[in-house]
């Protein structure tokens, strides 16, 4: 199954295979003795017994295993002996030191990197085996972090994809044969209810509250600039600014390792420009970055924002300084491309579609879009209207100052003065007039309460109480044949017919 193969002027290695038709692999032991490579051909030979027959490894071959030293232990793990055999020497916090020390990423994420060992730590204890840590337990690792941790679903869903990254890194080194994180559903890292956007008029009210001008130019370099807090705002130097041709050349820290991505270039927006030129004023000569005086000793503007709120009355909103970015990208959406967007502020369409853009008006919008008058459009439109209707509407001395002819229901139309008080009360169940009706018609022929005593007419038959003129509606005109009496009014029916 092993041999010892000796070349190059005394050095040693064993070749072997996994199976008949399998190829060969190969450990080299270097310059040892043919007594020594016969020990390390018969350890190899035990090891793939036990790999081909599935069962632990005998006491005598897994202290020998425990014995070796890291070099040699990497070697039996890169020709695929050492699958789930040296794990059992290392511990998490062990593991989580090596992979700690070859980050190569920025402070802020081995920061955030930190809170995802703690907690690994804190549930499964630095001196926890590695290869003890199975599948189920850490779905148990997930569920903890909701139930003692208190995590929001976004803090935990991305902390399971760290811990997911670390432990596939322990894979790679071959110190584990499976990642026992692999097949959990994270769950989403975007979070709806912590979006705001933040209106101009509440940014000035905070920027007018600011101790000075580097605090307003954070502000405004946030909100209106779009940049990120506090990196890109630390790196920002005067040379950056070209005034005349409205740029700002921004370096972003973040995405440095990308190609093409560690500098982006941004218009010196209006709201900017101001701030700018006050702070270039009062900066001292020969001064290389923008901000200059809060960098030194004081990474943290998230207290002094929270205090600068609270003095102008405003409520602390989540995210502070990412909601003013996402706010600033959100208004570029609306007015310009996309694409163009996403340049200006550094991150793709993807990633400020998820994580940036919010609805500024929902309401608005929608009744935008399905043409529909805006609120304040609507208002006016009402407001014009009841103004057009106000003298229907209106007092009777009200009205009567203002009407040309008392005579005249409508422009054009005379009221006949032949009518009797008969004819109004056989018309009882038409709808009452308003006031500029019953008014605009002469004393004799309003309508009268029901305590006003109606004089009786012999020939008219019963009396009723009226309600309102006859055969007048919304419009106000009259019947067409009032004026006739009764007796016409049948002869007239008669001779129709």
């Amino acid at each position: 199954m092993a041999s010892v193969v000796v070349y190059a002027r005394g050095l040693r290695r064993i070749d072997f295979a996994f199976g008949p038709r399998e190829r060969r692999r190969t450990v080299r032991l270097g310059r040892v003795s043919a007594k020594t490579a016969d020990a390390w051909k018969a350890k190899i030979e035990s090891l793939l017994a036990d790999r081909l027959a599935r069962k632990p490894h005998e006491p005598e071959v897994a202290k020998w295993l425990a014995e070796l030293d890291e070099k040699m232990l990497a070697r039996l793990r890169a020709a695929g002996l050492a699958e789930g055999v040296g794990a059992s020497d290392i511990t998490l916090g062990a593991f989580l030191d090596r992979a700690f020390a070859a980050m190569t990423v920025k402070p802020a994420s081995v920061t955030v990197y930190g809170h995802v060992r703690r907690c690994l730590e804190t549930h499964f204890g630095p001196a926890r085996a590695l290869r003890t840590i199975k599948p189920e337990h850490a779905d148990g690792w997930k569920a903890w972090l909701v139930a003692h941790e208190g995590l929001a679903p976004a803090t935990v869903a991305r902390r399971v994809k760290t811990g997911r990254m670390l432990f596939r890194r322990a894979v790679r080194w071959k110190l584990i044969g499976e990642n026992p994180f692999e097949g959990i559903r994270a769950g989403c890292q975007g979070n709806e209810a912590r979006k705001v956007f933040i209106p101009r008029d509440v940014v000035e009210r905070a920027i007018a509250e600011a101790p000075d001008a580097e605090w307003r130019c954070i502000i405004a370099l946030s909100r209106y600039g779009g940049l990120r807090t506090p990196s890109e705002h630390f790196g920002l130097r005067w040379g950056d600014i070209d005034w005349d041709r409205g740029t700002i050349r921004v370096t972003c820290p973040k995405l440095e390792r990308f190609e093409g991505k560690a500098v982006r270039v941004v218009p010196l927006f209006p709201e900017l420009r101001g701030h700018l030129l006050a702070l270039f004023e009062q900066a001292e000569p020969g001064s290389e970055y923008v901000i200059a005086r809060h960098r030194l000793g004081c990474s943290n503007l998230r207290t002094q924002f929270e205090r600068i709120l609270a003095r102008a009355g405003i409520t602390p909103w989540p995210r502070l300084f990412h909601n003013l970015r996402a706010s600033r990208e959100t208004e570029l959406m609306r007015e310009y491309d996309l694409a163009t967007v996403c340049k200006w502020i550094g991150n793709s369409p993807e990633v400020a579609a998820k994580h940036y853009a919010s609805s500024v008006d929902l309401n608005a919008d929608f009744r935008r879009a399905a043409g529909l008058p805006e609120k304040a459009q609507q208002k006016a439109q009402q407001s014009a209207a009841e103004n057009e209707c106000q003298p229907m509407t209106a007092k009777t001395g009200d009205y009567l100052e203002t009407l040309e002819n008392k005579g005249k229901v409508n422009d054009g139309q005379s009221v006949p003065l032949a009518v009797t008080a008969a004819d109004w009360r056989r018309r009882d169940s038409n709808p009452r007039p308003s006031h500029c009706e019953r008014d605009a018609l002469p004393a004799e022929l309003r309508p009268r309460c029901r305590t006003e005593p109606v004089p009786v007419d012999p020939g008219a038959g019963p009396i009723v109480t009226p309600r309102c003129p006859p055969g007048m509606g919304s419009t106000g005109t009259l019947p067409a044949h009032a004026g006739t009496s009764s007796g016409e009014r049948r002869g007239r029916g008669s001779n129709s017919k």
